[in-house]
């Protein structure tokens, strides 16, 4: 985060002399110092965010495939001719094995923005998901993109031993 507070510094002056830098490092290790004191920051903190940093972004890629998957599959619903046979919309329900809040939410979202589902509700360990399809709710529960934020609260988890 020091290193992010100070290239922005660098950034936002648009100049770049030896009284800045020096300015800039004073600056930015004054407002990093106020980030671990009253904000709840700490070095194992950013160390599991650099930690997160491959599998988030595998996530994201793992997500844009579904995304890209999804439209090609609507796309053949909507240009195939036969749009009331393929239009046969139900609710089902897909369980969770996610712990934390944020990976639960993550997987919600991630459901919705699929082209043709939509999740309904949040059961705690189970989601209400709406499909457009049959041939849709087949590929709700997600399993590439469960593992993914499973692996990512796995790296969550031990950081937040080393904070504790």
């Amino acid at each position: 985060m020091l290193i992010a507070f100070f290239l922005l510094w660098i950034i936002l002056c648009g100049d770049l002399t030896a009284e800045i830098v020096i300015f800039d490092l004073i600056v930015t290790g004054a407002v990093y110092w106020f980030t671990c004191r009253f904000c709840r920051w700490s070095f194992a903190r950013e160390k599991t965010v650099f930690r997160l940093l491959v599998p988030g972004i595998q996530y994201v890629g793992l997500l844009l495939r579904e995304i890209i998957k999804a439209n090609l599959a609507m796309l053949k619903i909507l240009l195939g001719g036969r749009l009331k046979q393929q239009v046969q919309p139900l609710l089902i329900t897909v369980q969770v094995p996610l712990k934390t809040n944020i990976a639960k939410m993550l997987l919600a979202n991630a459901i919705t923005l699929t082209p043709g589902t939509i999740t309904v509700e949040n059961r705690g360990t189970e989601y209400v998901v709406h499909c457009i399809n049959p041939d849709f709710s087949r590929d709700v529960d997600c399993s590439a993109l469960v593992e993914a934020l499973e692996r990512m609260e796995a790296i969550a988890a031990q950081g937040e031993e080393e904070t504790a």
